[in-house]
């Protein structure tokens, strides 16, 4: 399997999809790392921790109040969701591996300040033949820019000097799939995807924003988003 193949198979593993080992159709998103708790025992006990999920919330919301009696039931739900105190996510940390899109939803996200572990590279041989973002409908014309891409690469031959073989890799579209890994703390992201999703962003940078937001409900249910409000209050609209 060479490495548009293999690329292919990464963003099919990260729940995209792919035509031909070619053109991405749609990106994938998946949770790769999270903060895993480390919380003696002890202290655990101290204030009855015991959902995996929550508990160090729960403790930094138990620590910030210093609250030791109030029952757990429905405890973090109000200090995040009622409160408003969503600070007591900031030590808890997500990774996603964002696999086949645009280089602009990949400037969007390095805008934005998170911690980008690693992007795509144009300083290797593999990329001289990459994979495209497109519709299925642009597949035609893509198809034209890849003939004359081969007649650009005639005149400059492969080399192993890393200076030339980016050169060669930067004449190509926008649209060629980049992949990445980003991470920020869990109350960033949620501040950073309600914003993204409520306003006026590129629909793929919203897409990917979406999908992000429905991993993390996923592992953390008792968070409410501001975007789901607006999405419900738009619908009962008449």
């Amino acid at each position: 399997m060479n490495t548009r193949e293999k690329t292919s198979k990464l963003i099919e593993y990260c729940g995209g999809r792919v035509l031909d080992d070619r053109y991405v159709v749609e990106p994938g998103v998946v949770l790769i790392s999270k903060t895993v708790n480390v919380i003696p025992e002890e202290v655990r006990e101290l204030f009855n921790l015991t959902d995996d999920n929550k508990q160090l919330a729960e403790l930094n919301a138990r620590i910030t109040y210093m609250n030791f009696n109030e029952p757990r039931s429905g405890y973090v739900e109000d200090i995040i969701n009622n409160k408003k105190h969503q600070s007591i996510l900031s030590n808890i940390n997500l990774g996603f591996l964002i696999a086949g899109v645009k280089g602009e939803t990949l400037l969007e996200f390095v805008s934005s300040g998170a911690n980008i572990s690693r992007q795509t590279t144009s300083r290797t041989r593999s990329a001289d033949d990459t994979l495209y973002v497109a519709n299925e409908d642009d597949i035609p014309f893509i198809e034209e820019y890849l003939h004359l891409r081969e007649q650009y690469l005639r005149v400059y031959p492969l080399s192993k000097d890393k200076d030339d073989i980016e050169k060669r890799n930067e004449f190509n579209l926008f649209t060629k799939a980049m992949s990445f890994t980003v991470s920020m703390n869990l109350y960033d992201w949620v501040y950073y995807v309600d914003k993204k999703i409520i306003q006026d962003y590129e629909y793929e940078f919203k897409d990917i924003c979406r999908r992000i937001k429905a991993l993390i409900k996923k592992e953390y249910p008792y968070i409410e988003f501001e975007s789901d409000k607006e999405v419900y209050t738009k619908r009962k609209k008449p």
